[in-house]
């Protein structure tokens, strides 16, 4: 696949926040695994989950990110999935299917990979089988997972469940199968208890869901409405600042018949509006993140990693 120049556009900023990612370059950089996600932290502290699975750290930059935990013995009737949570620079979490087809498990650190502690939920294969599962946290101890089943059967299962203990128990809190529409790409927790879900489903119009009262109510939330050259949106979990949790970023993916477009979008009020910021003309985006000195770092399908370049138009 030929790689683009990633460019987006001068960096104006807001105390403790970027504002506009306008006019900067982005560059490939060096790393020495591909990879499904990535979180970095103050310093040169890092985290990445592999595209085998590996989860890797660094205390000396992205360049430098090592394996400390490899995920074996999958459930291969989720095709290995496996997603990451990255707290803090200490903190990872790990959601997974086991092997014999019955738990979903939870790993996670608190030591920066050295020791891991895990949690097994047991799940009912015929009523919400092995699928997908995602995992945020609103604070340290308090968080949301979310469990989807495949959509082989037809309507996705989409079972909440909420921690109060930082993932050592997780309690059943509410099926979410006729609210959210759509395929989960992700799930964010902010602050005052308000939860977004993002989803991919090209036969609905809405993208994004939030809650603003711990999962009681739901409402789609309209970022990019959809018109008649626009064939379909997919929305990717937000990500929020951890110096300032009001602001933060999303990425939708407009599809028509020939092109998708990456359209970034930030906020400054924890999600109640959003205003458009750049376009990100990447062929296919994995993840995102925004690192503690306010740069978006961008994975592509292939697991490379873009980061904003010095060069300005």
């Amino acid at each position: 696949m030929t790689k683009k120049a990633l460019k987006i556009l001068p960096i104006l900023l807001l105390p403790l926040f970027l504002l506009s990612f306008r006019h900067t370059d982005f560059e490939r950089t060096a790393c020495p695994y591909p990879l499904k996600q990535l979180s970095l932290y103050s310093g040169k502290t890092g985290w990445g989950l592999s595209l085998d699975n590996e989860i890797l750290y660094t205390t000396q930059g992205l360049e430098a990110l090592e394996p400390v935990k490899t995920l074996d013995g999958l459930n291969p009737a989720s095709d290995g999935f496996a997603n990451a949570v990255f707290l803090d620079e200490q903190t990872a979490y790990i959601t997974c299917f086991s092997s014999d087809n019955e738990h979903l498990v939870i790993e996670f650190t608190n030591d920066c990979g050295i020791t891991w502690n895990q949690t097994l939920i047991p799940y009912d294969n015929k009523t919400c089988d092995a699928g997908s599962a995602f995992l945020c946290f609103e604070d340290s101890t308090h968080g949301y997972l979310l469990h989807c089943s495949t959509p082989a059967m037809g309507q996705m299962k989409k079972l909440l469940y909420t921690t109060e203990d930082a993932g050592e128990t997780f309690t059943f809190l509410k099926d979410l199968t006729d609210t959210i529409a759509g395929y989960p790409q992700g799930i964010t927790a902010i602050k005052d208890n308000a939860i977004q879900i993002a989803v991919t489903y090209h036969g609905t119009d809405s993208y994004l869901y939030q809650s603003p009262d711990s999962a009681k109510t739901w409402k789609p939330v309209e970022i990019l409405p959809r018109t008649a050259d626009i064939g379909y949106i997919d929305a990717f979990a937000p990500v929020y600042s951890r110096n300032n949790p009001q602001n933060g970023i999303i990425l939708l993916k407009a599809v028509n018949e020939k092109t998708a477009a990456y359209r970034l979008y930030t906020t400054k009020d924890g999600g109640t509006s959003w205003q458009y910021d750049s376009e990100i003309p990447c062929d296919a985006v994995r993840s995102f993140c925004l690192s503690d000195d306010h740069k978006v770092y961008v994975v592509d399908s292939e697991g490379n990693v873009y980061r904003p370049g010095t060069r300005q138009r």
